[in-house]
């Protein structure tokens, strides 16, 4: 017969459960509505990237252009260019926008955004167009051309540049889309 030791409990020294991270969830309905919208984004239809399909490739002379104007000035200042023909977004309130401000030799346009509209697929030639003393005719700043389908685009200018005696920034895709124009009183 073997005999038994009796053995007392060992005293409590830990606890049976240990303390668990909470985290932090969503609400369902929070949750839902975030899907909801991100969903929504991601199918609205015709709204595009106008950088979806480009029609020329960057070169390294584009590179250098668009480093060499990063240096240059910034817009603070927005302002809406009008809804003109083709040349809209789709909620047809503008045709665009840009920052400027004021400087010592003139006025810095900084970035100038452009929605384009299009019915059927095309190639055009998407243009920021400033009007100033020293082009009172006109200066292309700056341009891009796609081949896209039917949708509404938009593209991002970086003009960084100070116009002296600037009159009017215009953006175009092509002038039978519309030539849209900012006026600046000088």
């Amino acid at each position: 017969m073997r005999r038994l030791l009796r053995t007392r409990p060992e005293p409590f020294t830990r606890p049976l459960t240990r303390p668990v991270r909470r985290t932090r969830r969503l609400p369902g309905r929070w949750l839902a509505a975030l899907v909801v919208t991100g969903s929504l984004a991601l199918l609205v239809p015709g709204v595009s990237y106008a950088t979806a399909s480009q029609s020329s490739p960057a070169t390294a002379t584009d590179a250098a252009a668009a480093m060499a104007n990063a240096a240059g000035c910034q817009g603070v200042t927005p302002a809406v260019i009008p809804a003109l023909g083709f040349i809209t977004n789709p909620s047809r309130t503008q045709a665009g926008h840009l920052w400027w401000r004021p400087e010592a030799g003139g006025v810095c346009i900084g970035t100038v955004i452009e929605w384009v509209q299009y019915n059927t697929t095309a190639t055009k030639t998407w243009r920021v167009v400033v009007y100033s003393a020293q082009h009172p005719a006109g200066q292309v700043v700056a341009e891009r051309t796609f081949t896209l389908g039917q949708g509404w685009y938009w593209w991002s200018f970086g003009v960084h540049q100070t116009f002296s005696g600037l009159s009017a920034v215009c953006i175009t895709a092509d002038d039978s889309f519309g030539v849209p124009c900012l006026h600046f009183g000088t």
